[in-house]
């Protein structure tokens, strides 16, 4: 047999193959699903009206009278369908496609129904069985589109939607087992949103299938993972959404283009008006490039920035896009995490430390991508994909700047704001997670300056482009609290305004969060003038003239200062540092010394403040002081000499307490062994006469006699302040104590006599 003969009757053989497996009174019914889908591209519906395969689609053969089940299966991917059926006692038969995927083994049960649970279905005309072939082609079935009002949709596209959604989470960019629970997309619905399972479509979104998939994606996050979204309008272009609608709005846009990626299709949203034939786009972007948000979406508070963002972690240079072969990230399709390609890699996060985070934003996915992929966290390549669309998790330039000790010194300015801060730092490795990081900044300030100290959004945007949420602790020179605020500047950021400096001196003030869910974020801060004083400036002295003096002389003190700011007034504080005293006030005075023994030199200190108290520094200015000339040449002396004539009490004797020094006020004399609380005069001559008195001796010439009492000790205390008369100066004087009527005394006049004290007056 030739070879082409073989060939022939090895083909007849497979042909007959499926045939003789057959029972005789078995039929195989085959045919074909499809759906008239409406193009679309990032211009909107392109007017095309191609048709496509229903793929995975339940297939049921009815008798075409009863409708009774005669045999059931599922389409392919091609939309095809064969099953065998025993057609021998069927008169007619009728093909039914539905939009569920229950019959296709353990794939992910999907579904579309209306909103009331109907399911939809297509249904062949009746098809005439008059005999009983072996193989019965029933040809195509088509679905076709589906009018709601003005809007019209395609079920079995929606259907289609679903079962590329499944089969991306079944395939080897996720690997996910699927659920028990159905995923559902309901059409037409009121509006455009998702409940637990179910995707509910709007009419006018029936043929939008990136529409459809970021739905879905919602549905994904709500069987596989978590989300805390609130339910507030959103919309792209805002980049002040609160983090947890911006994660999880971001993340079903980013799994609506990765499924589109993985589709081979370029990774778009596009949303268009389902009741206009051509163009109708309402919103739209660009996964890759943004576009047309590409200056507009930034940061961790914004759903497209976030979509973007996770999209660079599972796109290639493989996938479709405007430069093939090239992919604006680190991320390319020989990575691996672990040995696992980067979707994979993602997925881990998104169901393990993000399902478990508390809040679950795009903080999040940062934190769990590190925690869960330590090993090989890839942190060049994650930075890069995150610094994309500036969601920036990681230490700025100026960390560490933790405490009041490391502050960075931030001068003030009129109008100036400083470079970008990020509230992130961690000392782990890999990075993360950042919380709980205090930024601090140093600010020298003259007290009587006016200022505000606040945070803004980065480049002073009024659409925030950041989830940052600021608060402000400001410190004084002394370390001690003065201000706190967690607000009061544009947005969310925190401003101190028009505070009054009390205190010259660096100030320190500490920027961080004080809301959990907005723990991480970019800001700009400074300290803006809104006046400033300048301190004094003493441009002269203090100078002392004469700088050598007396004791008893004085000094004149005199500075010169000035201040820059108009209408201040000075004031002059001048202190002796080492006694004496200042007379008058300003910026001339006058020293008064203190008394020295001894030369010495002696300091006076002088403080100029302007009106608003800020203060120059302090100068001082040294005086030497020399001992004031006394009133005499000689030193003072004291001689005792006589004796004392004894009285009832013992001989009364006289002392000198201390020199007759002058000047000075601790001079005494001092009299003991006298009759108590009695009469007395104390003698004072100006020479010695040493005569006879009432058998005693009267030794002072009586020129000048000074009536006493003694004390109840018999003692008598005479203190004497002696000053600068010149007139005593060298002067000796004479005295001596006479107590009269004394009983215990001899003589005619019974006096008791002390011994005499000779004093010299001197210096």
């Amino acid at each position: 047999m030739s070879a082409g003969r073989v060939a022939i009757a090895a083909f007849a053989a497979l042909l007959a193959a499926p045939l003789a497996a057959q029972s005789p009174m078995q039929t195989l019914v085959k045919g074909h699903v499809e759906y008239v889908d409406k193009a679309w591209d990032y211009s909107g519906w392109t007017g095309a009206r191609p048709s496509l395969p229903v793929r995975r689609a339940d297939v049921l053969v009815l008798d075409g009278v009863s409708r009774a089940l005669l045999a059931s299966g599922s389409t392919a991917q091609d939309g095809s369908f064969a099953l065998a059926v025993n057609l021998a006692p069927v008169a007619s038969l009728v093909i039914r496609c539905d939009a569920d995927t229950d019959l296709d083994g353990s794939f992910q049960r999907v579904r579309v129904t209306t909103e009331g649970g109907v399911e939809y279905s297509v249904f062949s005309p009746v098809i005439p069985v008059s005999l009983v072939p072996p193989v019965l082609d029933v040809g195509t079935l088509t679905a076709r589109p589906v009018l709601s009002n003005l809007d019209e949709g395609n079920p079995f596209d929606l259907f289609d939607a679903g079962v590329a959604a499944a089969e991306y989470l079944a395939g080897p960019k996720v690997g996910a087992a699927p659920k028990t629970q159905v995923m559902r997309v309901s059409w037409p619905a009121a509006g455009t949103y998702t409940l637990g399972a179910n995707a509910h479509i709007g009419a006018g979104d029936g043929y939008d299938d990136s529409v459809v998939l970021h739905e879905l994606g919602h549905v994904v996050a709500n069987l596989y993972s978590d989300t805390n979204a609130p339910a507030e309008m959103h919309t792209f272009g805002d980049s002040d959404e609160d983090p947890q609608l911006a994660f999880a709005e971001g993340y079903a846009t980013f799994f609506s283009g990765a499924v589109q990626d993985a589709l081979g299709h370029e990774a778009l949203y596009v949303d268009c008006d389902g009741s206009v034939p051509v163009g109708g786009v309402q919103l739209r972007a660009r996964l890759e490039t943004v576009a047309p948000y590409a200056d507009d979406a930034w940061g961790e508070a914004d759903e497209l920035a976030v979509a973007c963002t996770l999209f660079d972690l599972v796109d290639t240079e493989l996938s479709v896009d405007a430069t093939p072969g090239e992919d604006d990230d680190l991320f390319g399709s020989d990575s691996k995490v672990e040995g696992q390609p980067p979707s994979v890699a993602w997925w881990q996060v998104f169901t393990g430390p993000v399902k478990s985070a508390r809040y679950v934003s795009c903080d999040d996915a940062w934190d769990g991508w590190l925690e869960l992929h330590a090993a090989q966290p890839h942190v060049e390549e994650l930075e890069a994909a995150f610094e994309g669309r500036k969601l920036r998790y990681w230490a700025d330039y100026s960390e560490p700047d933790n405490d009041s000790a490391s502050a960075r010194l931030l001068p003030a300015v009129r109008g100036g704001w400083s470079e970008e801060h990020t509230l992130y730092y961690s000392a782990s490795d890999p990075p993360a997670p950042g919380t709980g990081d205090t930024d601090w900044y140093a600010v020298p300030l003259v007290k009587g300056d006016v200022v505000d100290i606040g945070t803004r959004y980065p480049d002073g945007s009024r659409d925030a482009d950041t989830e940052c949420d600021t608060a402000i602790e400001l410190h004084t020179p002394l370390a001690t609290l003065a201000v706190s605020v967690d607000g009061g500047g544009v947005g969310r950021n925190a401003q101190i305004s028009a505070y009054k400096v009390p205190l010259t001196g660096t100030w320190r003030y500490a920027v961080r969060s004080l809301n959990p869910l907005r723990r991480y974020g970019r800001y700009e801060v400074h300290t803006q003038y809104i006046s400033q004083n300048h301190p004094p400036v003493i441009t002269d002295g203090p100078h002392a003239t004469p700088d050598t003096i007396t004791a008893d002389a004085t000094a004149q003190l005199d500075v010169t200062a000035t201040d820059q700011d108009p209408g201040q007034t000075l004031e002059y504080t001048w202190t002796p540092l080492d006694g004496g005293d200042i007379l008058g006030r300003g910026a001339s005075v006058a020293f008064v010394p203190p008394a020295v023994t001894a030369p010495r030199l002696v300091r006076v200190s002088v403080l100029v403040a302007d009106s608003l108290g800020a203060e120059a520094p302090v100068a001082e200015v040294e005086i030497q002081v020399l001992p004031a000339p006394g009133p005499c040449v000689g030193a003072p002396e004291v001689a005792v000499g006589g004796s004392s004539k004894t009285g009832l009490f013992g001989p009364p004797l006289l002392a000198a307490l201390n020199l007759p020094k002058l000047p000075s006020t601790d001079f005494a004399l001092k009299a003991t062994g006298c009759f108590p609380s009695h009469a007395c005069t104390l003698v004072f001559g100006f020479s010695l006469i040493t005569v006879k008195f009432d058998q005693g001796f009267l030794y002072p010439s009586p020129d000048f006699l000074l009536p006493l009492a003694t004390d109840p000790g018999g003692g008598v205390l005479l203190p004497l302040v002696l000053g600068r008369n010149p007139i005593l100066c060298g002067l000796t004087v004479h005295a001596q104590l006479i107590v009269p009527d004394d009983p215990g005394a001899a003589g005619a006049k019974h006096t008791a006599q002390s011994n005499y004290v000779s004093l010299t007056f001197g210096s």
